[in-house]
Order: C-alpha cells, then structure tokens, then sequence
C-alpha cells in the first residue's frame, strides 16, 4: 500500500484492454451443509460451475488524495486504479449473481488490490468492515493485465473469478480539470501578447 505525502501529478490514464477468453473465468461455488430427509437421505451441494469471461474494459489509473487521519491539514495522495466502460460477456455467470468488480482499487508499482470495504481507503482512520468484501488483486504493466478475485455470496456461496487481458489500444493520458483551466489560461495570455504586439508593428 503506496501512498506519499506532497503535491500529486494532475492527470489520470486510462487504457482498453482485450480479456483473452481462453485463460478468462468465473467459478461459482456452493459449500452449502447437506439437508437430510427423515430417512436419512442427504442432498449434496451442486457442483462447482465454471463460465467463460471475454470482452474489453478500460482500466483506469489516477491519482486521488484523501485528507490524513492524523492531521487532517494534510493530504495523503495516491494511485487509484478502477475500471470503467466494461462490455464484458460473463458467460451466464450474472444469472447467478455475479458481476464484473466496480470498486476502485490501491496501485503499489505495477500491482494492485483492491475492497469494496469502506474502510479500504481510510488509511487508518476507520474502525470496522463487513463479513463478506469483495476483493481481488492484480498486476498490470501496461500491456499484459492479471486480475483475481473473490465475490463471497453470503456464508457458504463464493464466485471466484480470473482475468487474462492485453492491452488493445494505446494508454491515453485525461488532463484534470484544473490542468485544462491553466493551459487555456496559457493560451489566452499568448494570444493577447500576439496582439499588442501586431498593433506596435502597425503604429
């Protein structure tokens, strides 16, 4: 878990990557205790099911700063990585409830982690937690992208999934509002020196 203290770069990145459906999966599985009839007949859980995962996503990198616990004056700042614009075909595997992970996650190099906690990003300033977070780890290097995770489903069901993906278009970088205002106010300052300076050559 990566974090510094101080001034953050002012851009995000995000990048589209291909899931390659032959290393890709979802399991769910059901470790539900037997139910027994009076005469002793037992019902055994189902068997464990697995769906092909394929599609694209964007993974989305960007810093994001949070106020610290200990002195609220200053910020932490971070990377934080998510996932957005998912056409994902999970196989069947949403009849059953599962669904592609939409919490943001925590970059330390080029892995990650990530909860839908909300304590996750507390940083140390939060007491508690549920039973049943999602969660999943992974790697991506800007290419070759390695996600897996755990989706518990109540006490005794779980989707476990796997996801193999490379990168299918080149890594855009999104300024941030704030870096948009100076260039414009950059370029707003060029254009009135271009000015004052045609109407010294025409006097």
């Amino acid at each position: 878990m990566a974090f510094v203290l101080g001034a953050a770069s002012a851009s995000s990145q995000a990048a589209v990557v291909k899931i390659d459906a032959g290393q890709s999966s979802v399991t769910y599985t059901s470790s539900q205790p037997p139910i027994c009839d009076p005469s002793g007949n037992c019902s055994l859980p189902p068997a464990p099911q697995t769906f092909a995962l394929s599609g694209s996503f964007n993974v989305v990198r960007e810093v994001a700063s949070t106020p610290s616990p200990y002195d609220p004056t200053t910020s932490i700042y971070f990377t934080r990585i998510s996932f957005d614009s998912v056409a994902v075909d999970l196989g069947g595997a949403d009849v059953l409830g599962f669904s592609f992970p939409s919490f943001a996650g925590l970059v330390n190099g080029t892995s990650f982690t990530g909860s839908d906690d909300p304590c996750f990003f507390s940083f140390g300033g939060c007491v508690g937690g549920g039973l049943f977070n999602n969660t999943y780890a992974g790697d991506f290097d800007g290419h070759t992208f390695f996600l897996s995770g755990v989706s518990p489903q109540g006490f005794f069901d779980s989707f476990t999934y796997q996801i193999v993906a490379t990168l299918a278009a080149p890594v855009a970088t999104v300024p941030e509002p704030g870096t948009l205002a100076c260039v414009a106010v950059a370029g707003a300052g060029w254009a009135a020196s271009r000015r004052r300076r045609g109407r010294r050559d025409i006097q």
